[in-house]
C-alpha cells in the first residue's frame, strides 16, 4: 500500500472511528454476547466459586445459546458488600462471550452494578462505559427478577447425574408475565433447575464450585477496542 493509500485508509479509519463512537454513546446498549439473566424469587446465593450451566431457548429472537453464570471474590465497594460475577454466554452462531459485572449483594440478587468488563474470544478484554450499564433499558447487566406466587410441590429430582430437592413454583415478573420453575437452594448460584416463560425456556446442564474469571488479559477502553477492531477489519 502506498503513502496515499495509508493516508486515505487511516481517514476512513477516524471517520468511521467518529461515527461508531456517536452511535454507541447515543443507543448506550452495544455491546457484543448480552443476553438477560432470569433470576427466580430470592434463591440466588452469592458462593465464592459457584458456577453453573444452562441451555436456553429465546422464544422471541428464535435462538438458542450455552450460558454460565459464575460468582467469584467478594469485596467491599462504598461501603456495601458486592461481588464480582461472570456470565459467559455461547451462541450457535457468534463467538463466545464472558461478561465480567461487579454488583451490590441483596438478599433476592444482584443489585446495583458497580463495573463491567467484556471479552470477546480472540479480542482484548475492554472496559464497559456506565452509559451502558445504568437505567431501566439496558442490555448489560439486564438481571430480570420474578417474585414467587405460588409453591406447588417439593421433591427430589435427577440433575447431571446428582439428586437435589427443589420446588415447583409460579413466579411473576413486573409485566405481569408468569414463569414456571423447577428451583433449589443446592445449584448456586442462581438456584434455577428449569424455568419456562413466554420469553425463555432455560435448563441446568451441570453445576459446581471452583470457579475462576475466564477474563485474560488487560481490559482496554471501550472505545480503544472498536477502533482497534476497525483497524483489523481495514487492515484485511
Amino acid at each position: 500500500m502506498g503513502t496515499r493509500g495509508r493516508i486515505g485508509a487511516l481517514a476512513a479509519l477516524a471517520v468511521a472511528a467518529v461515527a461508531v463512537m456517536a452511535a454507541a454513546t447515543a443507543h448506550g446498549a452495544d455491546v457484543e454476547g448480552q443476553r438477560p439473566l432470569m433470576i427466580v424469587g430470592d434463591t440466588f446465593r452469592f458462593t465464592p466459586g459457584a458456577w453453573s450451566h444452562y441451555l436456553i431457548h429465546d422464544r422471541v429472537k428464535k435462538e438458542y445459546y450455552r450460558m454460565t453464570v459464575a460468582t467469584l471474590e467478594r469485596i467491599d465497594r462504598g461501603g456495601k458488600p458486592c461481588s464480582w460475577m461472570e456470565i459467559g454466554v455461547t451462541p450457535e452462531k457468534d463467538p463466545p462471550v464472558v461478561t465480567r459485572i461487579l454488583v451490590e449483594e441483596t438478599k433476592t440478587g444482584p443489585g446495583e452494578i458497580h463495573e463491567v468488563i467484556v471479552q470477546v474470544r480472540g479480542y482484548d478484554p475492554f472496559t464497559v462505559p456506565e452509559s451502558f450499564y445504568r437505567g431501566e433499558e439496558r442490555d448489560v447487566g439486564n438481571f430480570r427478577g420474578t417474585a414467587v406466587a405460588r409453591r406447588i410441590d417439593r421433591r427430589v429430582i435427577p440433575v447431571a447425574g446428582r439428586s437435589v430437592t427443589a420446588w415447583d413454583v409460579e413466579a411473576v415478573d413486573a409485566a405481569g408475565d408468569v414463569t414456571t420453575a423447577l428451583v433449589s437452594e443446592e445449584v448456586a448460584p442462581i438456584g434455577i433447575v428449569l424455568a419456562e416463560s413466554p420469553q425463555v425456556d432455560m435448563v441446568l446442564s451441570d453445576w459446581g464450585t471452583g470457579a475462576k474469571s475466564r477474563i485474560e488479559g488487560t481490559p482496554v477502553n471501550f472505545y480503544v477496542w472498536l477502533m482497534m477492531r476497525m483497524g483489523d477489519a481495514l487492515a484485511k
